[in-house]
């Protein structure tokens, strides 16, 4: 698994800065993760990235000219990188970076990890098991009622439950971690944003990602003022796979393009899907989404007696 870059320094003062100089890089002069990527396997550190040369960054094959002006005009951009950084921080808003230990390692293993995350709370802790729960926008009673038992029930076996704060399947497991016995440290949940932290849709999941944020977290690639938009839904579900150790669908349909997207994406990267199925109403899918879900290499468990199951398999 490829691990969060390192920095020399461990001192907060060099995780400030690297913040700023990401920001610099990232937020300022509009420096993609591929590219980010291709500046760090050459030149290292974002403080040694900020002092290239334009005739060292034209040698680097298929840099334009464009980039080699962004790259070469970011650290003109450190000021208001360091303002920006400082009004986030008044926001309860922090910045991890990549180089960051806290970073989520397993995102590193994502052909585009994203250079920063935005977040309001905290992050789900590396060495710990997490899963991500997903499935329908428009789920029945049923469906919400099976996902909200097995968030519960993931959050009582130590598991760090993630999952969107779409309307549906995904809000729920945010209650159902939530719903946990009372004082359990593992009664957190983390929602990842399809757009900034101060724009988080739909408005009526708001309160939810407030409450979210007291034990768990609110996380983004995007900056905080960063509204909607359609082409994030598979961003967004490229980080809810790549984060966790396991994907759990509880309900999915045909038309459910999100949960087929993202059960799709799992199926790309190798990663382990699950689907529940609750034997008081039987697969909370049709054929053909079960005929789907099946080709993408998800795992039908029937009955929340198999959730150790699927425990023992997150390594």
């Amino acid at each position: 698994m490829r691990r969060p870059l390192k920095l020399n320094r461990s001192t907060e003062d060099a995780r400030r800065s690297t913040a700023e100089q990401l920001l610099a890089l990232c937020r300022f002069a509009e420096i993609g993760p591929r590219v980010l990527d291709l500046l760090t396997q050459r030149f290292g550190e974002p403080e040694e990235i900020l002092r290239v040369s334009p005739e060292a960054l034209r040698s680097i094959e298929g840099m334009t000219e464009e980039q080699v002006a962004q790259i070469s005009q970011a650290a003109n951009r450190l000021p208001e990188a360091r303002a920006y950084y400082r009004e986030l921080l008044t926001r309860d808003i922090d910045v991890i970076t990549r180089f960051d230990p806290a970073f989520p390692h397993k995102l590193m293993d994502l052909n585009d990890p994203p250079p920063l995350l935005y977040v309001r709370g905290r992050l789900p802790q590396n060495d710990r098991k997490t899963v991500t729960v997903t499935g329908s926008g428009n789920p029945t009673a049923e469906g919400i009622e099976l996902t909200v038992e097995l968030a519960r029930r993931f959050a009582e076996a130590g598991v760090q439950v993630i999952a969107s704060i779409r309307s549906g399947i995904d809000s729920s497991a945010h209650l159902g971690s939530r719903a946990a016995e009372p004082g359990d440290a593992t009664a957190a949940s983390f929602a990842i944003l399809d757009s900034g932290i101060h724009e988080i849709l739909p408005t009526e999941n708001v309160p939810l990602a407030i409450d979210i944020a007291q034990e768990g977290g609110v996380i983004s690639e995007y900056p905080p003022e960063s509204e909607f938009q359609a082409w994030h839904f598979q961003q967004t579900n490229r980080l809810l796979v790549g984060i966790s150790q396991a994907v759990v669908v509880t309900e999915v349909y045909p038309g459910d393009e999100l949960a087929l997207d993202l059960l799709e994406f799992s199926s790309q990267i190798g990663q382990l899907v699950f689907l529940m199925i609750d034997p008081r109403y039987g697969a909370l899918v049709d054929e053909e989404a079960m005929r789907q879900a099946v080709t993408y290499g998800a795992i039908p468990l029937v009955g929340l007696e198999r959730i150790p199951d699927i425990v023992d398999s997150l390594v």
